[in-house]
Parts: C-alpha cells; sequence; structure tokens
C-alpha cells in the first residue's frame, strides 16, 4: 500500500513538473512577441501615412468641385486623397482672387509635420471668378488689373512659404456657347500667368490641354467627375512622395 502512495507523489510531482515547464515555455513565447506588437503599434502611431509630401489646395470650385458632384468619393479632392492622404482642401466653391489670403493662412495651422519644407506642394486655381463676375463689362485693361491682384497673391504666397512647391492653374474654355465670349479674355489670362509663371519660376498646371470635352464639365462649367479625374491626376502627377 505505501508502495503505491509513493508511485501516485511521484506521478503527481512530475504532472506538477510538467505543467510548470508549459508555462515557462509560454510565457517565453509571450515576452518575444510582445516587443514586435509594440513595434508595429508605434509605427502605425506616428506613420500615419506613406506620403512623405502635403498636398494643398487653394482657390476656387475648379479644385473644390463637392458641390457640383454627387458620387461620394468623386470629387477633385477626394480623388485626390484617395491617392494622397496628406491633403488639404482649403478652396472654396464661389472664391475670387482676394478670398484666397484666407486660405492661404490656414497652412500655417497645418501640424508641423505636414508644414516644412520642400515636401509642400501648393496648387492655386484664382482668377476664373472674378472674370465670371464681370462677363459683362470685360476689357483688356479688366484682364490686367485682376491678374495684377492674382500675381500680388502669388508672390505674398511664395514669401511665406518660399521652400514650397507652387503649382499655378491656368483657365480652361468652358464649351458652353455662353462662354463663348470669354474666349479672348481667357487667352489673355494664360498668357500672362505663363509668362508670370516663367519670370517667377513656377511650374502651371496647362488645364485648357485636357479640359476639352463636354463630358469634362457639369453646370457647364464646373469640373465633372470625368474633368474632375483628369485634374486630380494631373496634380497627382506633379507631387514626387
Amino acid at each position: 500500500m505505501l508502495h503505491l502512495f509513493l508511485i501516485l507523489i511521484i506521478i503527481i510531482i512530475a504532472i506538477l513538473i510538467f505543467v510548470s515547464i508549459c508555462i515557462y515555455k509560454q510565457q517565453q513565447i509571450r515576452n518575444t512577441e510582445i516587443p514586435n506588437q509594440n513595434i508595429g503599434l508605434q509605427e502605425g502611431l506616428t506613420n500615419k501615412s506613406n506620403d512623405s509630401s502635403t498636398i494643398i489646395l487653394i482657390g476656387d470650385s475648379i479644385l473644390n468641385n463637392n458641390n457640383y458632384i454627387f458620387t461620394e468619393g468623386k470629387s477633385v479632392s477626394d480623388l485626390i486623397k484617395a491617392e494622397h492622404s496628406d491633403t488639404y482642401l482649403f478652396a472654396k466653391d464661389g472664391a475670387v482672387i482676394t478670398d484666397c489670403y484666407t486660405q492661404i493662412e490656414q497652412i500655417s495651422k497645418i501640424e508641423p509635420e505636414s508644414n516644412s519644407g520642400e515636401n509642400k506642394y501648393i496648387f492655386v486655381s484664382a482668377g476664373g471668378n472674378n472674370i465670371l463676375s464681370s462677363r459683362g463689362t470685360l476689357s483688356s485693361e479688366i484682364i490686367e488689373s485682376f491678374f495684377q491682384q492674382y500675381s500680388t497673391l502669388i508672390l505674398s504666397l511664395k514669401s511665406s512659404f518660399p521652400n514650397a512647391q507652387i503649382y499655378l492653374l491656368n483657365l480652361y474654355y468652358p464649351l458652353d456657347s455662353r462662354f463663348k465670349n470669354l474666349y479672348t479674355y481667357i487667352d489673355q489670362w494664360n498668357t500672362l500667368l505663363s509668362e508670370f509663371a516663367e519670370n517667377n519660376k513656377l511650374k502651371v498646371i496647362q488645364t485648357n490641354k485636357f479640359m476639352l470635352k463636354n463630358s469634362d464639365f457639369t453646370n457647364s462649367i464646373e469640373p465633372s467627375e470625368t474633368g474632375g479625374k483628369k485634374l486630380a491626376d494631373a496634380i497627382l502627377s506633379s507631387v514626387v512622395n
């Protein structure tokens, strides 16, 4: 009987030793896994996006056509953000040149890691609403006056953000017959803009080269889903990640 009791004690001790070894090994496995999990979590918090550059949209409804697009995710800014998450939309529907100063003030409020150096790309579309609002009284002199406002705005932007890559969008030609009488003034504006950009080492996105079809427009003059995709692609192709 005593012999059987000793055997039972030995079996119990062996089981306890086995369980202890299993627990120890499991704890060792957890200790090696946890640091890796923490590293992954830190990377997820600090690297919000793989984008190393910031896109900023300033101006009017050419860049903010949200009011004219009824399919979710198909506005110009949404299409850009889908490919480049570090994108800021400050452009406003109906904005004229002087409205852009308030938009530019918003740039300084961007978090520091997205607000420095040559990795900032600023795209400006302005002037079109000034021309539209004066289309009954337009003249070459008025266009020159508007462009003087525009050039002052861009030089102020360049002075505030000297390391930023600044792109100017020229004006396209609305295909609706009601706007045909504006073509001469659009030509004048685009010529002034090209000369100004060259003299100040700025780059131009020539919207008049690809906004060419009826399908590119909605509400007669605004970028449609199709036109917006062309604009978004032109902007994204200008940015180096």
